[in-house]
């Protein structure tokens, strides 16, 4: 890949990647004011935050099946978070982690669009 060619992809997947950036700041932003977590969610929490990371980290680095297992990681952990903590939670919360499941689909499809590790 060309350093120019790496340069936009990586601008593009940099935009494509603040929309759920933002979310997932006003998420914790959140979880600091409005409710108290219970320790295994922040536990459960930490594990997201290092599971994204290692996802984000692998998509910029053009590392596709780290970034894949990192995703797949992630969406249990997140399925487990949202059934198992998520059920009481105040509507506006809701509406944030809706933002930002809508913000993460559309960067894995951005990212899916311009690297094709799948067959699609």
């Amino acid at each position: 890949m060309t350093d120019n060619r790496a340069m936009s992809r990586n601008l593009i997947l940099a935009m494509a990647y603040a929309p759920y950036l933002g979310c997932a700041a006003w998420d914790g932003w959140l979880h600091e004011r409005a409710r108290r977590v219970p320790r295994i969610e922040q536990a459960l929490h930490a594990g997201l935050a290092v599971a994204m990371i290692v996802f984000v980290w692998a998509v910029f680095t053009a590392r596709a099946s780290t970034a894949l297992v990192a995703l797949g990681t992630f969406v249990v952990m997140h399925l487990w978070d949202a059934f198992g903590y998520h059920a009481g939670i105040a509507p506006r919360e809701r509406r944030v982690h809706a933002y930002a499941n809508v913000a993460l689909i559309a960067f894995v499809a951005v990212w899916l669009l311009l690297d094709r590790p799948l067959p699609l």
